[in-house]
């Protein structure tokens, strides 16, 4: 890994909305649990998702803290990053 994605233990993410929707998904939460994870009402989650507002650097920082408080691994970034590259690929994301 890159140092901008060191990951868990470091927390120096280089994440975006991207990964929030993924990391949801992966840990089978809510957008309410996702939401109390980042301190913020679950319709932001939702349009964060759906990139109906941008993903600003204070966002950023929101998820860096959620990913802190829910302990994400390494691994799970990895796998996240992988299913990303697979999804855009295949031309899920534009």
């Amino acid at each position: 890994m890159d140092s901008n994605k060191r990951g868990a233990n470091n927390q120096d993410y280089n994440l975006d909305e991207r990964y929030l929707k993924q990391m949801r998904l992966l840990r089978n939460l809510t957008l309410k649990d996702m939401a109390k994870y980042m301190g913020m009402a679950d319709s932001i989650i939702s349009r964060l998702e759906n990139r109906q507002i941008a993903f600003t650097p204070h966002y950023h920082e929101r998820l860096k803290q959620a990913c802190k408080k829910m302990k994400v691994t390494n691994a799970e970034l990895l796998a996240i990053r992988v299913i990303i590259e697979q999804r855009e690929k295949r031309g899920f994301y534009q």
